[in-house]
């Protein structure tokens, strides 16, 4: 193999064109994720996004815990997964808020971007979590919860 060869293989290509597609060599560096520029405004970017978007992640756990009050009510399978997935992501968004405050302060070790990233991934995958159960495991519990439901109701009147 030359290095013809080498370079017209379908997977350095691949490669190359996702080395030019990103914007910014920054982000592959690690002092970017590691590095406190300092105190910062509350409406510099580096601050409001983060701010807004762990406020919306706290919404929405606010909002999960509200919807399971009001709307579904006393249905324990549903109960356990609306509940647990809205206190989980209010304290990863209080969590997150306090990183960013800690940022905007110019904290160095509890202020650099890596504790944000590491945050919003914890978010995204604790919320896709609870999408898989609702998805998968729901249906199943509902049956069980159905099925001993009914047998509670019929087999205390028989015995009685």
């Amino acid at each position: 193999m030359n290095s013809k060869d080498i370079l017209n293989n379908e997977i350095i290509k691949h490669i190359f064109s996702i080395i030019k597609g990103i914007t910014s060599i920054r982000l592959l560096q690690v002092s970017y994720w590691f590095h406190n520029p300092g105190p910062a405004a509350f409406m510099a970017r580096g601050v409001l996004i983060p701010l807004l978007l762990f406020a919306l992640i706290i919404f929405t756990g606010i909002g999960l815990i509200l919807y399971n009050k009001f709307k579904i009510g006393r249905y324990p399978p549903k109960n356990r997964i609306f509940k647990d997935c809205g206190i989980g992501l209010i304290i990863i968004g209080i969590s997150g808020e306090v990183f960013t405050l800690m940022r905007s302060q110019g904290i160095n070790f509890l202020g650099v971007r890596f504790f944000l990233l590491v945050n919003l991934l914890l978010a995204l995958g604790f919320a896709a979590y609870y999408l898989r159960l609702y998805l998968k495991r729901l249906p199943s519990e509902i049956l069980k919860y159905e099925a001993a439901a009914l047998k509670k109701k019929y087999l205390s009147k028989s015995r009685s």
